[in-house]
């Protein structure tokens, strides 16, 4: 193994786009949810690491070799269809994490809310009850 050979999720032009096309879906809720500080932030490390894919393909070009250990998983012969599958997995953990928190502030909210009114009812009850003594 030399200096150049890639490690698979690490430095490998799969995990560089894997980590691209991450970072873009994290742009695209920025953008969505009007945080444009965070979006802002996220261009950067877009180009950074659109850098680093831009510098991979021309060390892969000029030293005609792409050296790198793989996973000893199952994987599709197709690149594109690789690529495709890639992308949606990292969508749907997308939506599946907002999904999943956009539950919990709603139970949260719901606990908070049922807390409080609890509270008013028993404070009701012994009012009521003092009333009468």
């Amino acid at each position: 193994m030399d200096k150049d050979t890639k490690i698979s999720n690490v430095n490998t032009l799969s995990a560089l786009l894997d980590r691209l096309i991450t970072e873009r879906i994290k742009h695209y809720f920025f953008i969505k949810n009007h945080e444009n500080e965070s979006a802002k932030h996220q261009i950067l490390i877009i180009n950074a690491i659109k850098h680093k894919i831009k510098l991979l393909l021309c060390n892969i070009y000029t030293n005609n070799e792409y050296d790198f250990i793989d996973e000893k998983r199952t994987f599709a012969d197709n690149m594109v269809e690789s690529i495709d599958c890639l992308i949606n997995c990292d969508i749907h953990i997308g939506e599946s994490d907002r999904a999943r928190l956009e539950f919990i502030i709603t139970q949260e909210k719901r606990l908070r809310i049922a807390n409080e009114n609890r509270a008013k009812a028993k404070n009701d009850i012994d009012d009521a009850m003092q009333g009468l003594a």
